[in-house]
């Protein structure tokens, strides 16, 4: 097949965006933070800097809310203090489960939850909101988040107001000696549904004027415009730093409702202009020397950063990973974040298990040979299993070979890891063009995409924010082979098909964002994994059969087909359990990877999923640690289909037992068995990453 009969997939976004959406900006984190987890908002524009002065906007996420755990009453947020809470009289306020409830608000009653802790001026704050019933019938409710709120009472505010049929509107306005003028009102397309979440984003920055922002839409849907935009010059206006909440009132003529809230979060940004130092006068007048002309880097869709920082708690000696954010991603953030790789290379170098051992594994594996030579190829063509093979093998080993260079560099400083990383990325970014795909011969292209993708990335974020000397021109280039020979492949997903294919996807997706800083590229990845995740790992409360993720062929004629036709459904089985362990654990390892990504840039997908990701591992390591237990509902015996099924897990025991204290028993057991994990595809040295916590 030449180039131009190559077969392109139809084009189908599905963006979600539950959680922050920054606007385009770069702002650098200070060297002294050292918490992985970003601030996913971004700063209001700054004025102009003075000549030869620098100006910094810092992200701080001052207000925090997941609302998890058992149901219980209000307490501390998980960021920014106690709540103070206020409830209509004879409700009692509940959190838990991820949700904040106001259970059955009567007509004419009124309840707030407010953070008085919290002082913020230019401020983001974002949650869902939902409500169980909605009909014909005049709802009512008048539901506003509210922003720089002073002691007195004073401040600004964004009303959503809910109508018969679910019908919107949302205004701005500012209240001030207990009187409230309205700054502006629009009517929505978008409509509140029964059950379902609608995202709230309310924007609040500047002095003169005074600028207040809102949007609202249905979680899981493209994040739109700013629909609501006031600024306010006047001489009432609220200038000082406040609380942050949300508060709401029912009509009399409404119907009573309970009202759900969830994730909350609160992301405060703060511009700063430096003076630059004036240069000392030197003593003696230099002789001049020559000079080489720096080249000029190709061309980004990016705006320019600002001068990484070195982590504050970086090795003597060895490479320092130098935390930048931009367009509110947290770098490095794919996979790997500072914390986590300075933890895991403290404890490598103290010769502490399993990090050491595992380190021992991968400077022995053939990945870490220094005489590597990278074999890229323009198109790639795969076939089912490889039986085409036009640079599929290569392109999944040279992957692997990138990355295990760029830990060896990170760990051990040695500047040939890092220059073997890069000359494998070069390679591919100088030759790559396209991964060829059709339902005849190379059925796998997509899939082939998806692992390089997922590996690729990771090796290219840690090499450029190690302080490895890739240069700007290089980035660029390698950032357009994603944009070209990744991104199409991988964005939408496949309608044919879901659970492994569709997480990897998925996950590629979401780490070109990151690399990229491109929001709507990684909404549309996280969009994807939520839609895949809750289709591909089986819950009882799913119902009686699985879910079918949106913009797929799933459908009650043939979704057995795809299960591989279980006996019945039970807690944590896979779409391909039945299949075999190891494709099962491509999928949840995919899952994992970007659910690891996601905490570092601030979004706990863990939290999301953790009933139905735990049962999926625990069920499935059940039966590879004894294939005869007891609960197998397959029409066959277990096939472990490979060594697949041992390169992951580690990863997500971290998550969830070491991190959350989850119980899993199955998974220790197994891990226990092949600790230290090895590479494999995209599921590389998970022992030595992600064993620290």
């Amino acid at each position: 097949m030449t180039p131009s009969t190559i077969v392109t997939k139809p084009s189908r976004r599905l963006v979600a965006a539950l959680g922050v959406v920054a606007a385009t900006c770069t702002f650098l984190v200070t060297s002294g933070a050292s918490a992985d987890a970003a601030a996913p908002a971004a700063a209001p524009a700054a004025a102009p800097a003075a000549a030869g002065s620098t100006t910094r906007t810092t992200s701080e996420v001052v207000a925090k809310d997941t609302f998890g755990g058992a149901t219980r009453a209000v307490g501390n947020a998980e960021i920014g203090g106690r709540w103070a809470v206020q409830s209509p009289r004879g409700r009692t306020v509940t959190t838990g489960g991820h949700e904040l409830t106001f259970p059955s608000v009567p007509k004419g009653a009124s309840f707030a939850a407010s953070l008085p802790a919290v002082a913020a001026a230019d401020v983001t704050v974002t949650h869902g909101v939902k409500l169980p019933s909605v009909g014909s019938a005049k709802i009512g409710l008048y539901e506003t988040t509210e922003l720089r709120r002073q002691s007195d009472g004073d401040r600004y505010g964004t009303t959503l107001t809910v109508g018969a049929r679910g019908a919107l509107t949302l205004s701005a306005d500012r209240v001030v000696d207990g009187r409230s003028t309205q700054l502006s009102k629009t009517a929505l397309k978008v409509t509140a549904r029964s059950g379902a979440w609608l995202s709230v984003e309310t924007k609040v920055s500047g002095t003169s004027p005074v600028t207040v922002q809102a949007r609202v839409w249905t979680a899981g849907q493209p994040v739109p415009d700013w629909q609501v935009v006031a600024r306010d010059s006047s001489g009432s206006a609220v200038k000082k730093a406040g609380a942050v909440g949300v508060n709401g009132y029912l009509s009399s003529s409404g119907t009573p409702t309970t009202v759900s809230l969830n994730s909350f979060q609160a992301v405060a940004t703060t511009t700063t202009t430096v003076a630059a130092a004036p240069a000392p006068a030197p003593a003696t007048t230099p002789k001049p020397r020559p000079t080489t002309p720096t080249p000029t880097p190709t061309a980004t869709t990016n705006p320019p950063k600002p001068a990484p920082q070195p982590s504050a708690s970086a090795t003597p000696g060895l490479p320092a990973l130098q935390r930048v954010s931009t367009n509110g991603f947290v770098h490095p953030g794919i996979l790997n974040g500072t914390t986590t790789l300075e933890a895991a290379r403290a404890a490598a170098l103290a010769g502490e298990a399993p990090q050491k051992p595992a380190f021992d594994k991968m400077k022995g594996s053939r990945f870490a040979s220094l005489s590597w030579t990278p074999r890229p190829t323009a198109y790639v063509g795969c076939g089912s299993y490889n039986t085409v093979d036009e640079g599929c093998t290569a392109e999944t080993d040279d992957a692997q070979a990138a990355y295990t260079h760029a830990l060896l560099w990170y760990f051990t400083g040695d500047q040939r890891h890092a220059d073997k990383a890069k000359q494998i990325l070069n390679a591919y970014s100088g030759t790559l063009k396209d991964h060829k795909f059709d339902t005849k011969v190379y059925k796998n292209g997509l899939l082939q995409a998806g692992w390089a993708g997922q590996t690729f990335t990771k090796a290219a974020e840690l090499i450029r924010y190690s302080g490895a000397g890739w240069s700007g021109a290089d980035v660029a280039r390698f950032e357009t082979m994603l944009k070209t020979a990744f991104l199409p492949r991988v964005i939408d997903g496949w309608t044919w098909t879901s659970a492994n294919w569709q997480l990897t996807m998925a996950e590629a997706t979401m780490n070109i964002g990151v690399f990229t800083n491109d929001r709507a590229t990684w909404e549309n990845g996280l969009g994807d994994w939520r839609n895949h995740v809750k289709g591909s790992f089986y819950l009882s409360s799913d119902g009686s059969k699985p879910n079918f993720p949106a913009n797929t062929i799933m459908k009650d004629s043939n979704y057995l087909e795809y299960w591989s036709n279980p006996k019945k459904y039970v807690d944590g089985l896979a779409a391909e359990t039945c299949r075999d362990a190891s494709h099962t654990a491509m999928g949840l390892a995919s899952a994992l990877d970007a659910a690891e990504t996601a905490r570092i840039q601030g979004l706990d997908l863990y939290g999301e999923q953790r009933t139905r990701l735990v049962a999926a591992m625990e069920y499935n390591l059940k039966f590879v640690n004894d294939p005869s237990a007891s609960g197998w509902v397959c029409p066959k015996p277990l096939n472990l289909g490979g060594n697949g099924y041992k390169m992951t897990y580690a990863l997500g025991y971290n998550a969830f037992a070491t991190r959350m204290g989850v119980s899993m028993p199955q998974t220790k057991r197994f891990l226990g068995t092949v600790s230290p994990t090895g590479s494999g595809i995209f599921m590389n040295w998970e022992t030595l990453t992600h064993s620290a916590g």
